[in-house]
């Protein structure tokens, strides 16, 4: 008997409510914060008004110095509030008239020109009207691509990219996601790139042709970004590889020319960005070379980065600090996650994994020795995020991911996340609204600044909270059904995706064809 290939009506109202409740999730955060708001954001916006070139009353270039250029002044105001946050962001006029000269800006290539120049296209002489598009912009970009990459996985993968980006989601990832910096397409870079490809690998057809071009898609979106979002890229085809890879066949051929293309947008978007020679050579600095001590205490002190990205080190510019419970809560999942998909570990698998904790722990440790610098100074733990994505996600990769995730330990992670979440998104709204030398159960009473088209304060903070944990709590509930029904189905007699013992029995289904890696053999019994 044929499966319709029409989906149930009740699969369609998941695909369309979740993708929802994630998008009003991560607008409640880029509505939470004000403009300027995110690391070096004088740098990045000024940047996003000259991402297009010189415009009159965006960027101007009045023949001054080469590098400096002159932008809306409510530009150059906008982190009025930044390291002082017992302020709220009161002391920013978003009504300023003229244009003011800014020295900071992307004019010499420091970073590659994608991001900036795609966030350009929403500049206006209207700076707070401008952001706001730019950050919900930002927002759909970012639910749009990873629905788009869920449906186009193979559902034995679905799994591990929910788990990936929902485990090293709170609270900087969602503060960034639905950001101006473009850190936030490096992160979804991360997510998608090596997925993407590996997915490539195990099927074929239409299928392997959408996972390709979004591979690629993902890596344009992160090197275009940042130099070492394009390291990052070429460190995920790395893990692509390793896992799916065996003897090269001609089915292999569309994902080894993905890789290929994938590597050259890297290197080229690397080479043409300032920002790179600092991830090889470090910054310059007039210290002493780091002493042996020193260089075991980064070693040492590295995980800490991993930490922040978690709620041990503050949001904005590092000036938001979380409460505990933020980090020991997100903390909780994140490994969680990391050692409920690190069991039953084939060789293949493990030695994927071993190479992204090596890589999320010693880079840090080596740029800081370069740089003659010590944890704490200059690398910031967004940086790091695309390889704890990239590591959950190596981790998650289980063939029976789903159904390790059924039961009470699925709920603890919701419920978890969805605290850490709340408890963040309120913090951070205060800190802007009246500062955090006070705390209200509402975090918009007494509010000195909010966006005057908005809605409330209190009503972002519980929607943008239950948003969350409704999408959350629908997408463990579904993934476990969703893999089941995969097809051909993998299964292991001893092993997971790639061991010799992994076997792979076909249904009859319809819609594009999967395939087992290559050494995979029928299932008795199985039709």
């Amino acid at each position: 008997m044929t499966r319709s290939t029409r989906p149930p009506r009740r699969g369609l109202v998941f695909a369309i409510l979740i993708p929802l409740l994630a998008f009003l999730s991560l607008s409640a955060w880029a509505v939470s914060s004000p403009v300027g708001a995110t690391p070096d954001d004088d740098f990045h916006l000024a940047s996003i008004w000259c991402g297009l070139g010189d415009r009159d009353g965006l960027c101007e270039d009045r023949g001054g110095d080469a590098g400096a250029r002159y932008v809306p002044t409510p530009l150059t105001t906008a982190t009025c509030y930044a390291f002082h946050n017992g302020e709220s962001a009161d002391c920013w006029n978003g009504e300023d008239h003229g244009m003011s000269e800014v020295e900071r800006a992307n004019i010499d290539r420091l970073y590659p020109p994608v991001f900036y120049g795609t966030m350009s296209l929403f500049a206006s002489t209207n700076v707070a009207a401008s952001v706001m598009t730019m950050k919900l912009f930002n927002c759909a970009v970012v639910v749009g691509l990873l629905t788009g990459v869920f449906f186009a996985l193979p559902r034995r993968l679905r799994p591990a990219l929910v788990i990936s980006v929902a485990a090293t989601a709170v609270p900087l990832g969602m503060f960034i996601y639905g950001s101006t910096n473009p850190s936030s397409w490096a992160l979804l870079s991360a997510a998608t790139v090596w997925i993407c490809l590996y997915g490539a690998f195990l099927t074929e057809g239409r299928r392997r042709w959408v996972l390709a071009g979004l591979a690629v898609l993902g890596a344009v979106m992160g090197a275009g970004a940042r130099a070492d979002s394009a390291v990052y890229a070429v460190f995920g085809v790395v893990i692509a590889l390793l896992l799916a890879l065996r003897r090269p066949t001609r089915s292999a051929a569309v994902p080894l020319v993905t890789a290929a293309v994938i590597v050259v947008i890297g290197v080229a978007f690397y080479l043409s960005a300032w920002q790179g020679a600092s991830i090889v050579g470090g910054l310059d600095s007039e210290r002493l070379p780091l002493s042996g001590s020193q260089h075991v205490s980064n070693l040492l002190s590295a995980p800490s980065l991993w930490m922040g990205a978690l709620g041990g080190w503050g949001l904005g510019w590092l000036d938001t600090p979380m409460p505990a419970v933020v980090s020991v809560f997100a903390g909780a999942v994140f490994w969680g996650s990391f050692f409920v998909g690190a069991g039953r570990a084939t060789l293949r698998r493990g030695l994927a994994l071993a190479l992204a904790v090596a890589a999320m722990w010693l880079v840090p440790v080596v740029l800081l020795g370069q740089s003659r610098m010590m944890v704490g100074e200059l690398i910031q733990p967004r940086y790091l995020m695309p390889l704890m994505i990239i590591t959950i996600g190596v981790a998650s990769a289980r063939w029976d991911s789903a159904n390790a995730w059924r039961g009470f330990r699925s709920i603890a992670a919701v419920v978890a996340l969805a605290l850490a979440n709340g408890v963040a998104l309120h913090t951070n709204i205060q800190r802007y609204t009246t500062g955090m030398d006070q705390f209200t159960a509402d975090p918009g009473a007494n509010a000195e600044w909010w966006w005057a088209w908005a809605p409330s304060p209190g009503l972002v903070w519980v929607g943008g909270g239950l948003a969350f944990a409704g999408a959350l709590a629908l997408l463990i509930w579904k993934l476990p059904a969703s893999a089941a029904d995969d097809s051909p189905i993998l299964a292991p007699a001893g092993g997971d995706d790639g061991s010799p013992e992994a076997r792979v029995a076909t249904t009859p289904a319809s819609g594009p064809h999967e395939h087992a890696p290559e050494g995979l053999v029928a299932k008795s019994g199985e039709r």
